[in-house]
């Protein structure tokens, strides 16, 4: 996470401005590989590029004169190689340009190139996923890598996909997810207190109870536990271990919603 040190650009001011998003609170940076200052990005691209024309080379002088068994090993470095600097922020100047900007009442995103993208807490539909990889050696699980991707719809259809191309999701993603559900989570209690019914993708909240096709409606008082876990939303049936219900997370928008709207219920 950065907090402000430099004004946005005019772009981001006025669309900020326009949506009425507030204050500024965080901006948050393309996520870099490698920690290069600006002034050496010309001595990290061509030495980039130079280790892997050599790595491309070498495996074909090996394929030429050894074998190809020996050559892949170097030609596939290369090729991952390659594909890891096209896509590094230090190489795209453009992609290293981008901002995640949040405000007290919003966000403004680059998208693709310099379009940008602004919706309201309070308006934003909001997807999220994140996937933990692991390694299952022996019965010990050993995390090895995260990624997350949040998707955010605005009124009229217009989305916003943003992914681990920003430094420090663990920090911006919970933030985001905290803002719908500040704006939101009072106005559906609301509806819910009064007898209306909300969806939730896959999922249905009422006084009575949670609905899910094609299960039907379990009432509250069936409802021992509601939990988001593994990349599911799971709701299980009082005195059964199997879940009631597991939709996948990113099937449910506004999730931190849906569930503070399910423990309010549950407390009362």
């Amino acid at each position: 996470m950065t907090v402000p040190t430099s004004p946005p650009s005019r772009a981001v001011d006025a669309l900020a401005a326009r949506h009425r998003l507030g204050t500024l609170e965080h901006t948050f940076r393309p996520e870099s590989e490698v920690g290069i200052a600006e002034k050496y990005r010309t001595w990290f691209i061509a030495g980039s590029l130079t280790g892997i024309a050599a790595l491309l080379g070498g495996g074909v002088l090996l394929w030429r004169e050894v074998s190809w068994g020996v050559a892949l090993f170097p030609l596939w470095i290369g090729v991952l190689a390659a594909v890891a600097v096209a896509n590094s922020p230090l190489f795209r100047k453009g992609l290293a340009g981008r901002r995640l900007h949040l405000y007290e009442d919003g966000l403004v995103v680059n998208t693709t190139g310099k379009e940008l993208f602004a919706v309201r807490w309070e308006r934003a539909v909001l997807y999220q996923e994140t996937v933990q990889e692991v390694i299952n050696y022996k019965g010990t699980q050993t995390p090895v890598g995260r990624s997350h991707v949040s998707v955010l719809v605005a009124p009229g259809g217009a989305r916003a996909r943003v992914t681990d191309v920003y430094a420090n999701s663990p920090t911006w993603a919970p933030l985001i997810a905290e803002g719908v559900a500040r704006a939101q989570a009072d106005k559906v209690w609301k509806l819910v207190r009064e007898g209306g019914t909300v969806a939730f993708g896959p999922l249905k909240l009422s006084r009575a109870g949670v609905t899910h096709d094609p299960q039907g409606m379990l009432p509250w008082g069936e409802v021992s536990e509601v939990a988001a876990r593994g990349g599911m939303v799971c709701v299980w049936r009082t005195g059964q271990t199997k879940a009631w219900c597991a939709p996948k997370s990113q099937q449910v928008p506004n999730l931190l919603v849906f569930l503070t709207i399910v423990d309010t219920i549950r407390r009362r």
